[in-house]
């Protein structure tokens, strides 16, 4: 069984939440830990679900490292209910626990689609 990696889910979560304050907001080390360790909470509530349907662990942490890159914008400050849905609604796309058909596969189409071309840009800019 693979381990999740609680440092490195840490570490994503303080990167996470030192971007969402707005610029102008003081970003002590307090609030940044704190809203970091609530951060994690919420990441680790959905680690069992990822393990009982066999996959990495540690894909949560790359779920909180892209919602970062993605949607991580000043300004969400510590609002937990946007990061807890996003990740939620990001894990059921990366371990599917449901069967799919019409327009919802479809958009899983779409879904696939986006993800290969982001993969094809990034790999032409490096």
């Amino acid at each position: 069984m693979i381990e999740l990696h609680r440092a490195a889910l840490n570490d994503a979560c303080r990167e996470l939440a030192h971007c969402l304050y707005p610029g102008s907001m003081e970003r002590s080390a307090d609030i940044v830990e704190t809203h970091a360790h609530q951060l994690e909470q919420v990441a680790l509530s959905h680690v069992d679900f990822v393990v009982a349907l066999g996959r990495d662990p540690n894909l949560v942490t790359r779920a909180v490292h892209y919602v970062r890159e993605a949607h991580g914008v000043p300004g969400l400050g510590i609002d937990l209910v946007w990061f807890g849905r996003t990740l939620e609604c990001l894990i059921e796309l990366a371990v599917p626990n449901t069967l799919y058909s019409g327009d919802a596969l479809l958009f899983l189409n779409d879904v696939r689609d986006g993800i290969e071309l982001s993969i094809e840009d990034a790999q032409a800019s490096d």
